[in-house]
């Protein structure tokens, strides 16, 4: 019963320790966002003399970052319009800097042609940009790592261990 014993506690903790996929273990870790996370929201940008602004789809609503050129700071209280072929909405301010829309048109796949028309204070700027919605791929599909299968796995032949032990010892000693 020993030797069985030991055998399922191996079995168990060797399970945390399999390989899998083909990570390089060898890269410093990462700390900022990656390629493939910053290009799974579809977003857009434009800049002139003045503004520089972000716009992104989250779902069906379109958030538009509006900063200053010059500093980068944040432009609060500005009158923001959206305009993409026939659709067309006006932009209201969720925080400093930050506009947002519901904007249904705009999440379907393909390329968006957008005119944002801003007004802060006394000066106004025309910019366009060029949103591409890319279709959904299997990438962005929530899925199950591989080592949560290794450890259901392992708890499975753990207890199939466990009930053969049991029963060569005629199922009534623990």
């Amino acid at each position: 019963m020993k030797r069985i014993t030991v055998l399922i506690c191996g079995l168990i903790l060797n399970t945390a320790a399999w390989a899998h996929g083909d990570d390089d273990h060898s890269a410093a870790p990462q700390t900022a966002a990656t390629q493939a996370s910053l290009t799974s929201v579809p977003s857009a940008e434009s800049a002139s003399s003045d503004f520089e602004v972000l716009a992104q789809m989250d779902g069906e609503i379109l958030t538009v970052y509006l900063n200053r050129f010059a500093d980068n700071r944040p432009v609060s209280d500005a009158s923001l319009e959206v305009e993409s072929g026939a659709f067309k909405a006006k932009l209201t301010a969720v925080a400093s800097g930050i506009y947002q829309a519901p904007a249904a048109p705009l999440a379907k796949t393909g390329e968006h042609a957008l005119t944002l028309t801003l007004f802060a204070g006394e000066q106004s700027d025309l910019l366009g940009t060029t949103l591409n919605v890319a279709a959904p791929t299997l990438a962005n599909a929530p899925h199950i790592h591989i080592q949560t299968w290794l450890w259901i796995g392992g708890g499975v032949a753990a207890l199939l261990l466990l009930l053969v032990a049991l029963r060569r010892r005629g199922g009534n000693k623990l």
